[in-house]
């Protein structure tokens, strides 16, 4: 009897195991064997594909048996007699698979849905049938292939052995587990692997829809709901993934509704000063994350506490400093208004709280429970904003407003203290000017995109103030403020696009597919919006804004514009950020500071408000023009360098 052993494999890491299965199978005692391997490292069509190609070369040899297996598996311990003697049995049959400490004796699929399961219970009998036999080692008796064909390739990696001894059966062949013998497949299969696990659900429902009647159809489909959960609930990636969007969107709902009600229950002049002390205590905000956010979540692995205290010790001091200097700087750019000094003073607690927060949210994150911070972020941002409704209903009073923002920013530092003292055994500061240095030698970078990024965001709002006063500040405010509310899809498209483009960013063709897939995406619900929102805008809102606010709507209907040209930017600067070449958006920030300084300066005297509506649409052109030459240039260089 002729045997044909029969693997393949994708990465050159792989060889190792390809030699040491070679000699394990030399030891079998197989009189009469020929090893057929296929290489996809190069044209990526999948497993199917590559055992295809060798059945193929072992049909031709005119083989009598064919093993298919992974390259990882141990056959320690077995010999020839152990794997064929299933033969008098069934037409297609393996044996027991032990894998991560567990035994699996074959799989079943459930009849409704079709999902194929690994069983680790042992049969009573010697040689049990089985639904299917694991893809990582099954013997497959020439009748059978010669019934059944090749394997179906359109799954590309996983569920194709599931099919194939399904479609066995119902050729009526025998499909089994010879339960006397037992191989180790060395795959950790616990490990945290999003695209096996896009794979298992996509190629299910491949074999539902070819293979399902009405009623298993019917089945699914009232089970969809209970499916999508399970998917979701069982991916901790996912888990975070949609908790921290739901979060955020829900948070700039709620902080749309505050807007609202500000607008209703406050004067020009008093959601003037309401804007401009957000923006002087944000104005500085970055430099107390100092990019510690990012350099946490990529490079803190979880076990290593040591190492975070060395982080939120680092934030904690950058909290104090920035506290102080916004102190500072109110005390010179409002001498003249001891109020809204004040209002700063009070506001400032903020800083602190983020700087609390965020450490928890890292925290969070290194452990792959970022859920957890979304939740009490939302629930602190409902609290916070229904108080904040209920104190303008009874009182209209600012004053009674920054109280509340006092009070309740003070309270959620101090949770997220208790937070992290739970979790962690010691969180104590320590005095670690070393380990503060090695971190912002890798973090600086995000801190000075950021930085200029909100003073690029925030400078028209301190001119105004100064050449047009609080009431022009309020103006534009409440017009920007809708604009803002919309830019949710610019930070949901990041959030999912960065990884994307990082992992394509090697492959040049799909890469550039990518891109210009996304232009088209983003055009389309770019423009589609700011459209929208123009036309919408003008009979809506007047029964939104009380009518002093009124000439915020043209302001909108200026700035809306921009929408578009931000989802566009986001492209081009995510680009540069997988290419590595982070530090070109510093100096484009940089530009953009000293031109929208020097525009707004210019025209604001002229034409108050409008002027920064219309010269932040300009910002945002002047961006993409900008960052298409210069990621056109970046990306010549580093494909010239790469080939």
């Amino acid at each position: 009897m002729k045997i044909a052993w029969v693997t393949t494999f994708y990465r050159t890491e792989e060889l190792k195991n390809i030699r040491r299965l070679e000699r394990e199978i030399a030891g079998l005692g197989f009189s009469d064997w020929h090893f057929y391997v296929s290489d996809k490292r190069r044209d990526n069509r999948g497993y199917a594909a590559g055992i295809n190609e060798c059945l193929c070369q072992a049909i031709d040899d005119n083989c009598d048996l064919f093993i298919i297996s992974n390259p990882d598996i141990s056959l320690a311990g077995l010999t020839a007699n152990d794997l064929i003697a299933g033969k008098k049995h069934f037409d297609i049959w393996g044996g027991a698979m032990e894998q991560d400490g567990t035994i699996y004796y074959g799989g079943e699929i459930d009849k409704w849905r079709l999902s194929g399961g690994l069983i680790n219970s042992k049969p009573a009998d010697h040689f049990a049938e089985r639904d299917f036999v694991s893809g990582s080692l099954m013997i497959v008796d020439r009748k059978a292939i010669d019934r059944l064909g090749p394997f179906n390739e359109k799954y590309f990696i996983y569920y194709e052995e599931v099919e194939y001894c399904f479609r066995a059966k119902q050729f009526g062949l025998k499909v089994g587990i010879d339960t006397a013998w037992k191989y180790k497949h060395l795959e950790v299969s616990n490990r945290a692997n999003p695209q096996k696990d896009y794979l298992l659900a996509r190629n299910r429902l491949i074999f539902f829809l070819k293979y399902s009647n009405l009623w298993q159809k019917i089945h699914e489909m009232v089970r969809s709901p209970k499916t999508v959960f399970e998917e979701v609930i069982k991916r901790p990636f996912l888990v975070n993934f949609f908790s921290l969007n739901l979060s955020s969107f829900f948070t700039k709902l709620l902080n749309f509704i505050n807007f609202i009600f500000l607008v209703h229950f406050l004067t020009v002049p008093e959601y003037g000063i309401y804007t401009l002390v957000w923006a002087q205590v944000g104005l500085l905000s970055p430099l107390v994350d100092f990019g510690t956010t990012s350099y946490g979540i990529v490079h803190l692995p979880s076990e290593k506490e040591d190492r975070f205290r060395t982080l939120a010790n680092l934030r904690f001091i950058l909290s104090l400093i920035i506290f102080a200097v916004t102190i500072i700087l109110a005390g010179a750019l409002f001498h003249g208004s001891q109020k809204i000094f004040i209002y700063i003073l009070v506001t400032s607690v903020a800083i602190f709280t983020n700087m609390m927060s965020g450490s928890y949210f890292i925290w969070n994150a290194v452990k792959e429970k970022i859920f957890i911070s979304s939740r009490n972020s939302f629930i602190f941002n409902l609290l916070l904003i229904s108080t904040i409704i209920a104190v303008l209903f009874l009182t209209r009073r600012l004053l009674a407003v920054f109280i509340v923002i006092f009070i309740y920013y003070a309270g959620y530092a101090a949770v997220n203290y208790l937070f992290l003292r739970h979790e962690l055994r010691r969180f104590v500061f320590k005095f670690d000017p070393a380990g503060w240095l090695q971190i912002i030698k890798q973090s600086y970078i995000f801190v000075l995109i950021a930085f200029f990024g909100e003073l690029y965001f925030n400078l028209d709002v301190f001119l105004l103030k100064g050449l047009k006063g609080e009431a022009a500040v309020g103006i534009y405010s409440a017009g920007y403020k809708f604009f803002d509310a919309l830019l949710f899809i610019a930070a949901s498209y990041n959030v999912t696009a960065t990884p994307v483009f990082a992992r394509l960013a090697k492959n040049n063709r799909l890469f550039i597919s990518k891109i210009k897939k996304d232009l088209v995406f983003l055009a389309f619900v770019g423009s589609g919006t700011a459209l929208g929102v123009y036309f919408l805008a003008p009979p809506i809102l007047p029964f939104v804004l009380k009518s002093n606010f009124q000439p915020s709507i043209p302001v909108l209907k200026v700035v809306i514009f921009t929408l578009p040209l931000v989802l566009f930017n986001s492209v081009f600067l995510n680009i540069l950020y997988v290419l590595k070449k982070a530090y070109l958006v510093i100096y484009v920030f940089i530009f953009q500071t000293i031109f929208n300084f020097a525009l707004n300066w210019w025209l604001i005297p002229r034409f108050s408000f409008m002027a920064s509506s219309a010269i932040t649409v300009l910002s945002e052109l002047t961006n993409l023009i900008i960052l298409i030459f210069l990621t056109r240039f970046v990306w010549i260089k580093y494909y010239e360098n790469r080939h």
